[in-house]
């Protein structure tokens, strides 16, 4: 094991969102031969003859996540600045920062930024897996993913920790990966808030023929769009809480989804209609994702039906939290028929208690002042991140800039910067 990440003050730093970027290797390697076929051609990213990234979803080429050559996804190293990766030429090829595949570069990173441990996850998969139409070929994908994400966590087993992704398509793909991921170790698995255009099974109509005396019938209604923690997910949902690992709720950037699954791409729409010229859906689609999760499982009651359910929210920030649970607070009780509906699941607790009392951490990002501005809200349920190696990683001298100016207490420092992760993973001690 190179190093152990400690930082200069002295602190166990454990960054609780850094990413992985899925390299080439991983449809050759780690596919099996027979499933080569299906597996490129629901989901392949790779680089043509002429140095051009490109990447193909069921079949045909989609929009790459970049806008330009810089590969944004994949450019930040310890020690540059944003100023530096936005005087780089956005028309010229940049080296990928190797720590994203290479679990030796990644822990030589880790090292030079003062982190102990590392959160892992997925980038591609996270933004096209959920929209791979055959639910065999997901299958296929996801564990070769998760194979993968295994083989590179092996290099350091006590520093870095993969989260798993599972093949939403198909409820009995996901839970058997659910239940291989288990086995093989993985202390967390990723879900993306979205909706999921998958066959959803429902008790049949009243006016149905029934066989006999107490026999119920199902019908399967078509694919549609049901968000994540609609009740054909509540099954994967309960089977995560008895395996006891931790649910990640992580959103991804969607501005290639069909404009239905999730914010990113009407976000970037309306940014194209205002001639607005720069992308705005990273600053904004995480938060209404995530934001979208917690408000629709405070009204259906996800979180008191499952109180032992670890729960990490990621990717958007920490500051959208208090606000969500106060509005959800404020309109759960209002029962206005015609405008939101009477509650179909009674849910009898406040949102706030609610998210107090349940094993939960929201990360935040280095310069967010509100979680340095407001250590009373956050104390027990925030962690840091750096999105590595994203361009707007950074490390844990400015997440320490930025609380030491507020005056934040120590141990406050402490469990915000470690300590509230390692509790929620279960990491081993530094």
């Amino acid at each position: 094991m190179k190093g152990n990440g400690a930082a200069a003050n002295g602190l166990a730093v454990v960054d609780v969102d850094g990413h992985l970027c899925e390299p080439e290797a991983l449809w050759d390697r780690y596919v099996e031969r027979d499933y080569r076929p299906l597996a490129r051609a629901a989901l392949w990213r790779g680089v043509d003859d002429e140095g051009n990234r490109v990447t193909v979803l069921n079949g045909a080429p989609v929009r790459d996540l970049n806008r330009s050559r810089l590969d944004r996804l994949a450019i930040w190293r310890p020690g540059l600045r944003p100023e530096d990766i936005g005087a780089l030429d956005p028309n010229a090829f940049h080296p990928p920062n190797p720590g994203g595949s290479d679990p030796e570069a990644r822990l030589a990173d880790m090292d030079a930024m003062g982190v102990g441990q590392a959160v892992l996850f997925p980038t591609l998969f996270s933004e096209h897996l959920p929209l791979v139409a055959n639910p065999d070929a997901a299958a296929v994908l996801a564990r070769a993913y998760n194979d993968w994400a295994r083989d590179f966590a092996s290099s350091s087993p006590e520093r870095l920790f993969p989260v798993a992704v599972l093949p939403l398509q198909s409820p009995l793909h996901a839970r058997r990966e659910l239940e291989r991921v288990a086995r093989d170790g993985f202390r967390a698995v990723c879900l993306r808030p979205m909706f999921y255009d998958v066959p959803v099974i429902e008790p049949a109509g009243a006016g149905q023929a029934r066989a006999g005396e107490g026999s119920v019938y199902f019908s399967v209604r078509p694919p549609r769009g049901v968000f994540l923690n609609h009740p054909h997910f509540r099954p994967l949902w309960e089977r995560i809480a008895r395996l006891d690992l931790v649910a990640c709720v992580h959103p991804s950037l969607g501005i290639a989804n069909p404009e239905p699954t999730s914010a990113g791409s009407y976000i970037e729409r309306v940014a194209e209609r205002l001639g607005l010229g720069h992308t705005v859906a990273e600053p904004t689609a995480c938060l209404q994702d995530n934001g979208l999760f917690l408000v629709a499982a405070c009204f259906q009651g996800l979180l008191e039906d499952l109180p032992r359910l670890r729960l990490a929210l990621c990717h958007a920030g920490a500051s959208w939290l208090p606000l969500a649970l106060e509005k959800a607070e404020t309109f759960l009780w209002l029962e206005i028929p015609g405008v939101f509906g009477r509650r179909t699941r009674p849910v009898s607790l406040e949102p706030a208690e609610v998210a107090r009392a349940h094993p939960l951490v929201v990360s935040f990002d280095s310069w967010e002042s509100s979680v340095a501005a407001m250590p009373d809200l956050f104390e027990t349920q925030a962690a840091w991140s750096s999105r590595y190696p994203q361009h707007d990683a950074s490390a844990p001298a400015e997440a320490l800039a930025t609380l030491g100016r507020h005056g934040v207490p120590d141990a406050i420092v402490e469990r915000l910067m470690g300590q509230n992760a390692r509790a929620l993973f279960r990491l081993p001690s530094p």
